[in-house]
């Protein structure tokens, strides 16, 4: 494997932006408020009980003011720590804040969540407007799986992620997906206490991600400083397209807020600065749709129980 190390400021980290068009206006919220919005996602872990896979419907709500998560089992019994609604730290170059579920805004598909400065009243835009395209009708058919990420097509759905349902099912009408487009005043990691993991340093804990796969891809591993004063030490995992796998990053930090309780390194988020928009474009790329509006999601939830 090759190893990179550098030392840059956070926010030399390059994000990618692909840019799309094709937007499809859709229902945002089932009540038809304009303050609320319901996005509701699939996913999977491992039911130790069951001795087999286990699926959950998750359905995340923003409504002005608050923020809450629902998971409901689909089938044997989810279980995911990462999933929560408590408050967040946020650090960056030379800069700590708090990113909390408190004075939250939503105008229509845009959920505005302000970070603030640690010790100040200074506050950071962070915002994700939700993009529609519309569902109804679509088949498993409208994705086409490349060699990988960058040269597949088409729409991918949960239709496509389970496929033990028929192909010739489609999602009926009313049904819309939400593609987030994320616009951040800088470049951060953020992360809470039930993302701490249990490494002693940061070094301990990139010689764990560089080693999450057990093949020949290559990765690139960065170490900078991030808070006030670019005290604590951060560190990027980059693991490189491989055969058919996409590309994965892994992010994290040894942080302390001065208090025995916090001290630890944590995996977090990478968030970057300025507008990042995924592709809504399926003739030009793959359009990811899998996060949905209660109408699709209350079908796959049936579509997913039926067929596993």
């Amino acid at each position: 494997m090759n190893k990179l190390i550098v030392v840059p400021s956070i926010f030399s980290l390059a994000a990618v932006i692909l840019v799309g068009c094709g937007e499809d206006d859709g229902t945002y919220n089932s009540d038809g408020s304009s303050n609320q919005i319901t996005l509701t996602k699939f996913a999977n872990s491992y039911d130790s009980q069951a001795n087999a896979s286990a699926i959950a419907r998750i359905d995340e709500m923003y409504r002005s003011g608050e923020h809450e998560i629902k998971t409901k089992n689909i089938v044997n019994n989810y279980i995911n720590q990462s999933l929560n609604t408590l408050d967040k730290t946020v650090l960056a170059d030379n800069f700590e804040g708090q990113l909390e579920n408190k004075n939250i805004e939503v105008d229509n598909r845009t959920v505005k969540r302000p970070i603030y400065e640690k010790n100040s009243n200074n506050k950071v835009t962070y915002e994700t407007t939700y993009k529609t395209l519309n569902l109804s009708g679509l088949q498993a058919t409208s994705y086409s799986a490349g060699t990988n990420r960058e040269n597949s097509r088409g729409i991918l759905t949960d239709l496509n992620n389970y496929p033990r349902i028929p192909a010739n099912v489609a999602f009926p009408a009313g049904s819309v997906c939400y593609i987030p487009v994320v616009k951040s005043d800088l470049s951060f990691l953020v992360f809470n206490e039930k993302n701490k993991t249990g490494y002693a340093s940061i070094d301990k804990w990139i010689e764990g991600a560089e080693d999450r796969f057990n093949d020949n891809r290559d990765y690139r591993t960065s170490q900078f400083g991030v808070g006030v004063g670019n005290k604590h030490k951060a560190a990027q995992v980059t693991f490189f397209e491989y055969q058919n796998q996409p590309s994965y990053q892994y992010n994290g930090v040894e942080y302390t807020d001065g208090s025995n309780s916090s001290k630890g390194t944590y995996e977090a988020d990478y968030i970057a600065k300025g507008t990042t928009e995924p592709n809504t474009n399926s003739l030009r790329g793959l359009v990811d749709c899998t996060i949905v509006n209660e109408v699709a999601g209350d079908f796959l939830a049936t579509q997913i129980q039926r067929y596993y």
